[in-house]
């Protein structure tokens, strides 16, 4: 795999910046989702994401009181930009990969 074809990486610090409606991304264990373009179309209205924007939103796929379909999983797919990477958030000063 080139450099060209990995994924982005982002420490949980730059993925908690983005939690406005304005530029909302969440993630899905370490997999990191911009969902700012779903927030109007979010059956459960933008709120509900607002809140958990910058955060994992696994245990909320999973509910209870709702465990989303495979169909809205496969749905997310399209948003997603990048990976969060652990060793970004253990020393961000360091010259690696990470965006911040």
């Amino acid at each position: 795999m080139s450099l060209s074809d990995s994924p982005r990486v982002f420490s949980k610090k730059e993925v908690a910046r983005h939690c406005t409606k304005d530029s909302c991304w969440v993630l899905l264990g370490t997999r990191v989702y911009d969902v700012t373009g779903f927030l109007r179309m979010h059956p459960g209205g933008e709120a509900l994401i607002l809140r958990r924007a910058g955060n994992d939103i696994s245990p909320e796929l999973e509910g209870p009181p709702h465990r989303h379909s495979e169909n809205a999983r496969r749905w997310m797919e399209q948003y997603y930009i990048g990976e969060q990477d652990k060793d970004c958030d253990a020393d961000e000063t360091q010259g690696n990969n990470c965006h911040f």
